[in-house]
């Protein structure tokens, strides 16, 4: 009797370390195929294709509002302020996300960062420069006062935003090409 309750003792402990062995082999596939969570063109759209809605920046995001307000626009965003807010801002916060939470494999990781850094730098200039001008335009300021505000924006941060853009889209590119992506060049 004693035996047979040493036997067991002894394959129940092997069936323990058996199944902590499996738990822990599994948990390492697990973490180790979060890469293939998404495929090639899941990553290319989160990082660098969404990235189309803040490519209008700077003197070219408040034309492009003029041209929504003038088409028409939304009740939800009747002003510049909630257009920036509630649809740009909100939007890009929400892509941003979307990149932070990617996994970055040795592969992907150089366009990760530059879509977090372009991010970044358009979110930052959305809730300070860009809002300061929207609020100007909702206010009704003389044109040459917001006019000169829209050059100064230029000046001030277009370049940056432009080096940082084309960045990504280099390494973007060449991943696409690599993944046998096809990608379209917006007309502008």
């Amino acid at each position: 009797m004693m035996k047979n309750l040493v036997t067991t003792k002894k394959t129940v402990a092997s069936l323990k370390g058996g199944l902590v062995k499996s738990t822990l082999l599994l948990l390492l596939f697990m973490a180790g195929s979060c890469n293939m969570m998404y495929s090639p063109q899941e990553y290319f759209d989160k990082v660098a294709l969404n990235t189309n809605m803040i490519s209008r920046f700077g003197a070219d995001y408040f034309y492009t509002y003029e041209k929504y307000i003038k088409g028409g626009g939304s009740a939800d965003f009747n002003t510049c302020e909630k257009y920036l807010l509630n649809y740009s801002i909100a939007s890009a916060e929400q892509n941003f996300k979307k990149v932070k939470d990617l996994y970055a494999s040795k592969e992907t990781e150089p366009m990760i960062n530059a879509s977090l850094d372009l991010y970044t730098y358009v979110l930052n200039s959305y809730k300070t420069d860009h809002l300061k001008i929207a609020r100007m335009i909702d206010q009704k300021a003389p044109a040459d006062t917001i006019n000169n505000a829209l050059a100064e924006l230029d000046k001030k941060s277009y370049k940056t935003f432009a080096e940082k853009y084309e960045k990504l889209w280099g390494l973007a590119e060449t991943y696409a090409k690599d993944h046998n992506i096809t990608v379209k060049k917006m007309p502008f």
